[in-house]
């Protein structure tokens, strides 16, 4: 299949036709190779850069994104993450190949990837050739959604984690490596989804952003996937409580979670109904527990139990960055309203 390599830009003549009617005409390739004719129609969209774009609304032509992974001239450790950069292209076809055939660990590398990616399934096989297909149509899924799943999961786990220390029963934390994948795979989607937002415009339209708040939302999910991170250090610290002979979870750093939690929720609920007012008074607060919690890790170096003070520190390290992440998500927050909110001038 011949592929499709538009330049970058070209130059036309603006044209006058009937005394009051602008006309420019299109590059002849990018006509055919979109199968238009005459009196086919194409979508016209002002930006809010002030410049247009053209889609071919009445294209016949389909393409699709597809990569070609050679297992034989990669690093055994550096594989899976080829993939995982094929997935996030966007590719609907990743062809996975080794010269003398698929060995276990091959095998096993690809059935991680089936569980790391959303709607992705092994559709052809054969000796040295495996074809992965992306089975999800993006059109039809909601970043925010997707989004609000991430906050509901890093959410319940930090939950079910303090209640783990106060109780001292670790038992529901034993799915806590299974939600933490879940956190990366949706965001895996997301960016998956953002990346075909910036390139494609009905996926813009479909999503409702444009481009720019789709980058906003793709360090937004970042950010948030670091939060998942540190709440599962959470967890395991709080299988090993067994391990430290003095935990009070009245007292700091414990007591800044309950606050963390309340901002948390008022920043995810900002995500589609921004209010600049909770959005200040979050990071405000956020600082605040910040530097409480940079106090108290100096007052550790005190104490003559060195296993307490260590188990201490690591919580109040993990508690203090997801105080740092959510004011980085509450700046993002920020940066999308101001955005919206501006206005385009022209300047004489």
């Amino acid at each position: 299949m011949k592929l499709f390599e538009p330049k970058k830009s070209e130059i036309r003549k603006l044209q006058i036709t009937g005394g009051s009617t602008f006309i420019v005409s299109l590059p002849k390739r990018w006509v055919v190779e979109h199968g238009l004719v005459a009196k086919d129609h194409v979508r016209v969209e002002w930006r809010p850069s002030g410049n247009l774009r053209i889609i071919p609304e009445a294209s016949s032509i389909t393409r699709r994104r597809e990569v070609e992974i050679d297992l034989d001239t990669l690093p055994p450790d550096l594989a899976i993450d080829h993939l995982i950069a094929a997935y996030l292209s966007g590719a609907a076809i990743i062809r996975v190949r080794r010269k003398h055939g698929f060995r276990s660990p091959d095998r096993k590398l690809l059935r991680r990837f089936i569980s790391i990616g959303r709607g992705i399934e092994i559709v052809n096989e054969s000796d040295k050739m495996i074809e992965i297909e992306s089975l999800v149509d993006l059109g039809s899924l909601s970043i925010y959604s997707s989004l609000n799943r991430m906050y509901l999961l890093v959410r319940t786990v930090l939950k079910d984690v303090m209640n783990s220390f106060e109780s001292g029963d670790d038992s529901n934390l034993d799915d806590i490596e299974e939600r933490e994948n879940e956190v990366d795979a949706l965001r895996l989607l997301i960016e998956r989804h953002i990346g075909g937002v910036l390139e494609s415009a009905s996926l813009e339209d479909s999503a409702g952003l444009n481009r720019w708040e789709a980058a906003e939302l793709g360090n937004l999910v970042r950010t948030m996937e670091r939060m998942g991170d540190h709440v599962n250090q959470l967890g395991h610290l709080a299988s090993d409580i067994e391990r430290v002979q003095k935990i009070d979870c009245n007292v700091l750093p414990f007591t800044i979670v309950p606050s963390w939690l309340k901002l948390f929720k008022a920043l995810n609920s900002n995500i589609k109904r921004p209010n600049l007012k909770e959005i200040h008074e979050a990071k405000d607060e956020l600082r605040k527990n910040m530097a409480v919690l940079s106090q108290f890790e100096e007052s550790l170096w005190e104490r003559s139990e060195a296993s307490d003070a260590l188990f201490l520190h690591r919580c109040s390290e993990s508690i203090r960055r997801l105080c740092a992440y959510a004011s980085d998500m509450a700046e993002i927050l920020l940066n999308i309203i101001i955005h919206k909110n501006a206005s385009m001038v022209v300047i004489e």
